[in-house]
């Protein structure tokens, strides 16, 4: 559904395109407007109480953060009921999830100061984190302190080289941990760099994230000294040409992750791995006419594991496919793509999107898309006394359908609702007969996803109260399966419930966000989350509260998640 932010954030479920600036702020991905998403601009993301850039997920009733730690620190994200492995992540839609385990798919490789908007396409099942582009010229430096010995410190510049704009960017942050060996240290840096011509223009990302850190309990309760470090690089680079007939893209990228995990920090001999993936590749994209596209893909991911051993895999991939094209006042959007992928041959995806409005103010909607997904190397070859991988394991494959529709009566009003199906066959996951067998990698069965999400906000006028807004998703799964155990599938929010009031008094602004969850397996429990903020000149002064209230509940089985956790922050801009 979406975000809860004072000016109405939840709004993007793909609405009309003729709402007012004036009532949201909304940022359109390119070639979307028939499909369902949200999308967050970097304003929207500045008035939510966000420990790191891959938090501002959290706050969508469609997305469950299941988190570990805060911070970016082990968060596997579930989507309308996926786990955390089926989800793609990208990065400037560069797809970067990590072939060892989809834990580490949320951990970005920059700062908070280089993200400009979140995408969530949800029937597509797709996270798209969109970096800020460089400009000429501007500074921030900003400094943060709170509970739990929280310090952090970011710098960002941004500055031209003759015609070429870049940004540098840099960050700190350490703490303590709010409870027993969740202590942090993490160092964020990238590099992105512009230039732009009348029909050329090309684009460096770099980045890089190293995160130490205490692992109480993260993958089993038995172990609660674990401790793990993260060492992650990601470079792309695009370079495109575009004329008035056509536009040709291509974008090489490369993304390489080390990973030192102790069972015992304490005791490191006693139980230690290592693990070092490597995923490169080349996407090359042709649009023409303004309407049609078509593409290659071709990618290789490699893994050298002191547990999984050495492997790699190489995907070759064709796509093509037709933009938003409006015939008869349809909107129309077709994707198909074939990828042919070492040892599982040929698979094939594919996307449809339909739009039509009926009125002014109502605008119907209808999605379908085909999906796969390959094993992780850990739901491969992973071997230890209680979890055991499966190297015959097939791929996973669904079909997502979604109906829906965006109303907004008056212009300070807007609704929507969207209902969605997702069949899913040989669906992978870790599963076991009784509490004494290990766990069991395999397609363990087929799978009905049903569901429901709502929205209502209001934007107010000429009053301290700037905006409320509502969120619910409401989530069923059906199996078919021998398993009696399921350790992911099984586990989601049967009812999640976002609320936000945001106040805008005499330019201080305040948001109080309220979070309603009642899982299928654990203790139902709501979370209400604050941030203030006042800008005086080129100061901006904020306090931003998690938790505020100190409930204790779960978001993953046997690991309890933050208590109330406060920062105040100073940042000087110009």
């Amino acid at each position: 559904m979406c975000v809860m932010a004072a000016s109405l954030l939840c709004m993007p479920l793909s609405f009309s395109q003729n709402i007012s600036l004036e009532q949201i702020t909304v940022r359109k991905p390119q070639g979307a407007t028939a499909d369902s998403f949200e999308a967050y601009s970097a304003l929207d993301l500045e008035r939510l109480p966000l420990k790191s850039p891959e938090e501002a997920v959290d706050y969508s009733p469609s997305v469950d953060l299941k988190k570990r730690s805060s911070f970016g620190i082990q968060q596997d994200v579930s989507l309308r009921g996926s786990v955390f492995e089926d989800t793609d992540i990208a990065i400037g839609d560069v797809v970067v999830n990590d072939p060892q385990t989809g834990h580490f798919n949320l951990e970005l490789p920059f700062t908070s100061a280089d993200l400009e908007g979140v995408d969530i396409y949800k029937n597509g099942q797709k996270i798209n984190f969109v970096p800020k582009k460089p400009s000429d010229k501007g500074f921030l430096l900003k400094n943060s302190f709170g509970q739990h010995a929280l310090w952090e410190n970011l710098l960002s510049y941004n500055f031209p080289i003759f015609s070429i704009k870049n940004r540098i960017s840099a960050e700190h942050k350490v703490a303590q941990g709010s409870r027993h060996d969740t202590d942090f240290d993490i160092y964020n840096f990238s590099f992105h760099s512009l230039w732009e011509a009348d029909t050329l223009k090309s684009e460096l990302l770099f980045g890089q994230t190293k995160r130490d850190f205490g692992a109480d309990s993260f993958y089993s309760s038995r172990f609660n000294q674990e401790e793990e470090h993260i060492n992650q690089r990601f470079l792309s680079f695009k370079i495109g040409k575009e004329l008035e007939a056509f536009t040709l893209n291509n974008t090489f990228y490369l993304r390489r992750h080390r990973d030192k995990f102790i069972l015992n920090r304490n005791d490191p001999s006693f139980y230690t791995n290592y693990h070092t993936t490597y995923i490169y590749g080349l996407q090359n994209q042709f649009d023409f006419y303004n309407d049609f596209f078509a593409g290659l893909n071709l990618e290789r991911e490699t893994i050298d594991s002191t547990n999984l051993s050495k492997h790699y895999r190489l995907k070759k991939g064709f796509f093509l496919g037709l933009k938003d094209k409006e015939i008869a006042k349809f909107i129309l959007n077709i994707r198909a793509g074939l990828d042919y992928y070492s040892g599982w041959q040929y698979l094939e995806s594919g996307h449809f999107g339909l739009s039509y409005p009926l009125r002014d103010n109502l605008n119907l909607k209808f999605s379908y898309d085909r999906l796969w997904r390959l094993p992780s190397f850990t739901e491969l070859y992973y071997s230890d006394p209680a979890n055991m991988g499966n190297s015959n394991l097939g791929a996973q494959r669904s079909h997502n359908y979604e109906w829906g529709f965006d109303f907004s009566p008056i212009k300070a009003l807007n609704v929507s609702a969207a209902f969605f199906l997702r069949n899913q066959s040989k669906t992978i996951d870790w599963g076991k007969n009784t509490p004494v067998d290990v766990w069991q990698a395999d397609n363990v069965t087929d799978l009905k996803v049903h569901g429901a999400d709502f929205l209502a906000g209001y934007k107010f006028s000429k009053s301290a109260l700037d905006s409320i807004s509502f969120g619910y998703t409401y989530l069923n799964l059906n199996k078919s399966g021998p398993q009696s155990l399921s350790k992911y599938v099984f586990d989601y929010n049967r009812h999640a419930l976002l609320s936000n009031i945001g106040f805008d008094a005499r330019g201080l602004k305040i948001n109080f966000i309220t979070h309603l969850s009642k899982p299928v397996n654990r203790s139902e429990y709501a979370t209400v989350d604050l941030k203030l903020e006042k800008q005086i000149r080129n100061f901006t002064f904020s306090l931003e509260g998690t938790n505020i209230f100190n409930k204790s509940y779960q978001e993953l089985q046997d690991i309890d998640a933050d208590s109330r956790w406060y920062k105040m922050s100073v940042a000087y801009s110009f």
